[in-house]
């Protein structure tokens, strides 16, 4: 027992150093046993075989996809502290949008966005398109959102900024969905800012740009989106 107890000592002072890793640590249980017990808390990417690691990409996901549309459309100041992901993301997005405006403005003017429902279920449609070929990088992902962002913008100025959560909802289970495995084998968001920390986009965004708008002059691409 005492050395349970010096354990014990020795171990709760890491909780606090270690508490984003997770830690072991002893506690006494009703019964008065010493138990083990695990502290969990958020796995670094280091952590690749950490059992939440799948629920920390879902949470980071959404809540990275929707902060981003509400920062772009001001609708709410963002209720998530101000990670790297985020914050890269909302400067990349604007990057984006700011180079490819009127490409943009062509699509969503192709969408008849004032003549639907509530119904989001096209951003789907949309990102199958943009990935079609099988080829995914950052670039066409950072594309994705930025589309999100010009939609949700043209929603709220439609007086339907209840519809924006629908549209971050939409992007982020897609790419949870079809892209998970990308994303994980790209350490996920950490992946995210190394990659536009190091690279120019610039290429892989336009290239993406340009072959949607290609596609959907030819009429293929709009005549399912309107669908």
């Amino acid at each position: 027992m005492e050395s349970l107890e010096a354990l014990r000592t020795l171990l709760v002072p890491l909780c606090t150093i270690s508490a984003r890793l997770g830690l072991y640590v002893l506690g006494r249980h009703r019964s008065q046993k010493w138990i083990l017990t695990w502290v969990a808390s958020e796995c670094g990417p280091e952590l690749s075989n950490c059992q939440s690691g799948d629920e920390v990409l879902e949470h980071d996901t959404r809540q990275l996809i929707e902060n981003v549309l509400v920062d772009y459309t001001g609708l709410s100041p963002s209720r998530c502290k101000q990670s790297k992901a985020l914050t890269t993301m909302k400067k990349v997005v604007k990057d984006i949008i700011a180079k490819h405006r009127y490409a943009y403005n062509g699509m969503i003017a192709k969408l008849d966005l004032d003549d639907r429902c509530d119904d989001m279920s096209f951003i789907n449609s949309v990102a199958t398109t943009m990935f079609s070929d099988g080829t995914t990088n950052w670039g066409r992902i950072a594309s994705l959102v930025a589309f999100g962002a010009v939609v949700s913008q043209h929603l709220k100025e439609m007086g339907r900024g209840h519809c924006i959560e629908s549209v971050g909802q939409k992007i982020a289970t897609y790419l949870l969905s079809d892209q998970r495995d990308w994303l994980v084998k790209n350490n996920a968001w950490n992946g995210f800012v190394e990659f536009f920390h190091v690279q120019d986009p610039e290429s892989s965004v336009r290239n993406t740009l340009i072959a949607f708008a290609g596609f959907a002059g030819l009429g293929a691409t709009l005549a399912m989106l309107v669908r």
